[in-house]
């Protein structure tokens, strides 16, 4: 194997890297496309649902593509066929989008460099099989794929797929700014944060430098696609508004959690934006998109009380008037009762805590630094002040015992006497690039990378048995615990709150139709009945 050389200069400027990365071309407007595409999205035929949401990511590339004067096209495959939803030939799976040869009929043909997003790694086999046939219709492009699939198992996914000419891992602006200049001039060199074959051999390299002055970075390219589909079937991560869109107020997070891919993906270096920056942003979505919810799509929002209580003052003194949620999950070391009363006071809608285990020594193992006292005390300020507040939660990790698994269960219908309004309990999936999926390689508790393998992960959002590696709980039984514990959680919460009951009546007489979700749960049952009735239809009823 080849270890890369480090050529990417380190601590660079970012708006020198958008200089000396630049287009060479001396006419950009007569140079080729980069064309960036999302593939259509896969989720289980058996799901109650699943979030759709803008695919920022792609979006924040092509910013930094035509920061530095290249012609870039997105190809947004789910928000180009939201309305599109159809079974896998198997019947296992759903896909939302456009389908295949339809997306690969809208790449420009003067595309001589094609990136594809691959997120999550429960899509592969659908990610490659996408991936192969954009390279049969472009032998000659060069494709790169990115996102942490492949950032988590680069490797395995060009020897699996060797329809990929370059991998971008981790934070993926940089980097592939870097390669696609290097294309453009012929330069071969190895580039931190890209890896690839030749000749069957790997060439790895380390992740790419994290960008540090992340106020240079310009805004996400959102007038590239079409953003109006997501807000009329109200697809979104949190709960809609409307006029949905999203944002991120930073980038990464400093802790290490072994379930998560983050640490691989991002490190550890924990960077937020300017709160003036964010605030400029979020009116420029008021302005241009008539926005009226902004959803911050981080990794973990709220770590520092003085940046977010810098924030919401800033809201204040513009005097921002716009709902805001935080749909990813957030600690509670930050979140006391001054800086919950400023989130309320700004518009905050939802708050979404993920403390993931109410044992302490599971906690331990898997450091989630967290103190479930201050979590209770923070989650009782939230719906005490009027916030739509979810929990996550995971069960059967490897040691996990029964008992564990009962202090979750009982933390959880104490959270719901407590009035929280929504809970997600999950099953353990070792997910690849986290800490705990690397211990069950070593162990040989994981010993097959395959397709059964990867489509299991995705079993994560229904109610059917999924494959645990729980080393003292069986699988069917983790299901009996899952299925019980949110029925449980809910029964509690609609009792504690008898006005939630006729809200969830409407959602299901609405059938969709001019209803306003008040709580994750009605969200989720919301997205199911527009899956299940076709927005086309939907539109005409």
């Amino acid at each position: 194997m080849k270890v890369a050389k480090n050529k990417v200069v380190q601590n660079v400027d970012l708006n020198d890297a958008f200089v000396q990365f630049s287009n060479p071309a001396k006419n950009p407007n007569d140079s080729p496309f980069i064309t960036l595409i999302r593939p259509p999205i896969l989720f289980s035929a058996k799901s109650y649902s699943t979030p759709l949401t803008l695919p920022i990511g792609i979006a924040y590339i092509a910013a930094a593509l035509e920061k530095s004067n290249y012609r870039v096209k997105i190809i947004d495959c789910p928000g180009a066929g939201i309305d599109e939803i159809r079974k896998t030939p198997d019947g296992r799976f759903k896909i939302q989008g456009i389908d295949i040869d339809q997306s690969i009929e809208m790449i420009d043909k003067n595309s001589d460099i094609i990136a594809v997003s691959t997120m999550f790694s429960q899509e592969w086999p659908h990610y490659r099989e996408y991936i192969n046939k954009v390279r049969k219709a472009f032998p000659h492009a060069k494709i790169v794929v990115g996102g942490e699939h492949v950032t988590a198992m680069p490797e395995f996914s060009l020897k699996e797929c060797l329809s990929i000419d370059y991998i971008v891992k981790g934070e993926g602006e940089l980097a592939f700014l870097n390669l696609v200049h290097n294309i453009r001039n012929g330069i071969q060199e190895d580039i931190n944060g890209v890896v690839y074959l030749k000749n069957g051999e790997y060439h790895e390299s380390e992740l790419a430098p994290r960008m540090i002055q992340i106020n240079d970075m310009p805004w996400p390219a959102w007038h590239l696609i079409d953003v109006e589909p997501y807000f009329q079937p109200n697809f979104t991560m949190g709960i809609a508004q409307g006029r949905n869109m999203a944002i991120l107020g930073t980038r990464g997070c400093p802790y290490q959690c072994t379930f998560c891919s983050s640490p691989q993906m991002w490190t550890t270096r924990y960077v937020m934006r300017p709160v003036s920056d964010v605030c400029d942003e979020i009116e420029h979505y008021i302005k241009v998109y008539k926005a009226n919810s902004i959803d911050f799509y981080d990794l973990t929002a709220i770590i520092k009380k003085k940046w977010v209580m810098d924030f919401t003052e800033e809201l204040k003194r513009r005097k921002i008037n716009i709902v805001w949620q935080l749909p990813s999950g957030t600690r509670s070391e930050a979140l006391d009762g001054e800086v919950i009363s400023n989130l309320k006071q700004t518009g905050i809608s939802l708050l979404v805590y993920a403390p993931e285990s109410a044992s302490s020594r599971i906690l331990k193992q898997i450091k989630k630094k967290i103190k479930l006292e201050r979590l209770t005390s923070s989650i009782k300020s939230s719906v005490k002040k009027g916030i739509i507040t979810k929990v996550n939660f995971i069960i059967g990790f490897p040691d996990e015992k029964r008992w564990d698994v009962y202090k979750t269960l009982f933390y959880v219908w104490k959270l719901a006497l407590l009035k929280v309004n929504d809970c997600q309990l999950s099953i353990f999936s070792p997910y690849p690039g986290s800490e705990i999926y690397d211990e069950l390689i070593e162990d040989g508790i994981i010993t097959e990378m395959n397709d059964e393998y990867f489509e299991s992960l995705m079993t994560q959002f229904d109610f059917t048995v999924s494959k645990s590696v729980c080393k003292n709980i069986t699988s069917y039984e983790l299901l009996i615990y899952r299925v019980f514990g949110m029925s449980i959680f809910y029964v509690l919460s609609y009792l504690r709150c008898p006005g939630r009951l006729f809200r969830l009546v409407k959602v299901f007489l609405s059938r969709g139709k001019n209803f306003e979700p008040d709580s994750l749960f009605e969200q989720r049952v919301f997205d199911y009945i527009v899956r299940t009735k076709s927005y086309a239809e939907l539109k005409t009823t």
